[in-house]
């Protein structure tokens, strides 16, 4: 029986996909340069990109709908930093809920006015708050709950 892989990042893949990628890392498209080894402004991986980004799209259902895919470096820790950076203009509000919404917190704290406006650390973190804590003359550009 095949292990399954339940941890965060990679997952399991069919043996047909493993085996075509292992292909392209030793010889992408007949170049004779592995994957890794060509160029990210080559041809061939701007086709691979393209590829991609289509499928991705396709996936979601939002090809021809005005938006685009990325693809970026980095695990949850680098979003909440991107989050941060690209989301928040003025002030944000953040519900804590446990160790990742207080990472998320922390980095906003880097680019602008952010207060946690919910928490339940008061019972280790086993709810949702429903209630925010409002503070007079705080209005919000961003909102995030993790």
């Amino acid at each position: 029986m095949k292990k399954h892989n339940f941890s965060a990042g990679p997952s399991i893949l069919p043996k047909d996909v493993i085996k075509k990628t292992a292909e392209g890392i030793l010889n992408i498209n007949g170049s004779n340069l592995s994957l890794i080894e060509i160029s990210h402004r080559s041809k061939d991986f701007v086709e691979i990109m393209n590829n991609a980004t289509s499928l991705a799209l396709e996936l979601l259902n939002l090809e021809n709908k005005g938006y685009k895919a990325l693809f970026l470096q980095g695990g949850a820790s680098m979003q909440f930093l991107m989050t941060a950076y690209n989301l928040l203009e003025n002030k944000a509000g953040y519900i804590n809920t446990g160790a990742w919404s207080a990472k998320a917190l922390k980095e906003a704290k880097n680019f602008g006015n952010a207060i946690e406006i919910a928490s339940s650390k008061n019972a280790n973190f086993n709810y949702i708050p429903k209630k925010l804590q409002h503070r007079r003359g705080f209005r919000l550009s961003t909102y995030y709950n993790q």
